[in-house]
């Protein structure tokens, strides 16, 4: 399959879980119970592996992460390890143990893998981890739990079970601090796609009189409020990026103690159109070793939602905006607007 395909198809089943999911988002048992469905059937099939496992930003920062902080002795936990690649890390930066934990059939995969290589301290369980308790105190939880926004991959249930239940007093999550962007862009122009109204025609052809034409109205869906950015389509961001949520998951107390209402001030550095509010996160191991997923940054696996906004700023013009993070494991409830 193509690039192209790939993603159109991965865009399709996005398309299929945000139905889903709006129709239960009152309900953060049943969001849970239908990611868990979702996580066990996107990442059942060889294809999307293909593209982690070839994502070398991905694959180099957690190998560094690992590397210098998983310690020879050290019982490991691999939540959702897929094709194992994180317990293969592991083991190899001497963990006395390691139990690898994945739901789906795709731990067959794994195992297979795990022989081939010859490695005899992994331990493969297929269960949800939630379910499953090791038989002695986990020093090290390791995860790739962060979907395109970060929380949409039942991160913080997942983790947060597995912090209070198995991780040893002192024990480490890796990675566990991180900070979430929701941050205003510009696109370069031959990537820009306007608001209906906003669109230049050629011979002085104006579209202006349908942004408050009732006619209009009823044929805006409001499926374009929100859209994918295309790799290399981001000319700048709108001032400096400041996170709009930073926590840390040794600490955290729970999904529901971080804000979702925020107000973002950015002040534009030059003439601008700002296409919309872009989402991203840093994903961090220690001080020296971070992933991130921003747009200006080397292309990763994860794709990049985009707020849209389609508004024009004057170089010094402080762009004040309202940010609701709305079911903060469902993103197509999120939205942003111009104060």
């Amino acid at each position: 399959m193509s690039n192209r395909a790939q993603r159109a198809a991965t865009k399709a089943v996005r398309s299929a879980t945000e139905f889903v999911a709006g129709r239960v988002a009152s309900s953060d048992r049943m969001m849970s119970v239908v990611y868990d469905l979702i996580n066990g059937s996107n990442f059942a099939g060889l294809e999307a592996h293909e593209e982690m496992l070839s994502d070398r930003v991905r694959v180099e920062a957690y190998h560094r992460g690992i590397q210098r902080n998983v310690q020879s002795g050290d019982v490991v936990l691999d939540l959702g390890t897929g094709t194992g690649l994180l317990a293969f890390m592991a083991s190899k930066a001497g963990a006395k143990k390691v139990y690898a934990v994945e739901h789906s059939d795709f731990i067959q995969v794994a195992r297979e893998i795990a022989a081939h290589n010859g490695f005899t301290n992994i331990e493969f369980i297929r269960a949800n981890s939630r379910e499953f308790t090791p038989p002695e105190p986990i020093d090290v939880v390791l995860h790739e739990q962060m979907g395109d926004e970060l929380f949409n991959e039942n991160m913080l249930e997942n983790l947060l079970d597995l912090r209070d239940r198995v991780l040893r007093p002192g024990g480490r999550i890796l990675p566990a601090r991180f900070r979430l962007f929701v941050e205003p862009i510009s696109m370069n122009d031959d990537m820009r796609i306007r608001r209906f109204w906003n669109i230049d025609l050629p011979d002085g052809i104006d579209l202006s009189a349908s942004e408050h034409s009732p006619v209009a109205r009823r044929f805006d869906t409001g499926r374009n409020n929100q859209f994918w950015l295309r790799p290399h389509s981001v000319a700048s961001t709108v001032g400096d990026p400041q996170p709009i949520l930073e926590f840390d998951l040794n600490s955290l107390e729970s999904l529901e103690s971080l804000t979702t209402q925020h107000i973002v001030e950015r002040t534009a550095s030059a003439d601008a159109i700002v296409d919309g509010c872009c989402i991203w996160f840093e994903a961090h191991f220690d001080d020296e070793t971070m992933l991130s997923t921003s747009p200006l940054a080397p292309v990763t696996s994860w794709g990049n939602r985009v707020l849209r906004l389609d508004q024009e700023v004057a170089r010094g013009e402080t762009l004040r905006l309202d940010v609701r993070l709305g079911q903060l494991v469902e993103p197509s409830t999120w939205d942003v607007r111009v104060l």
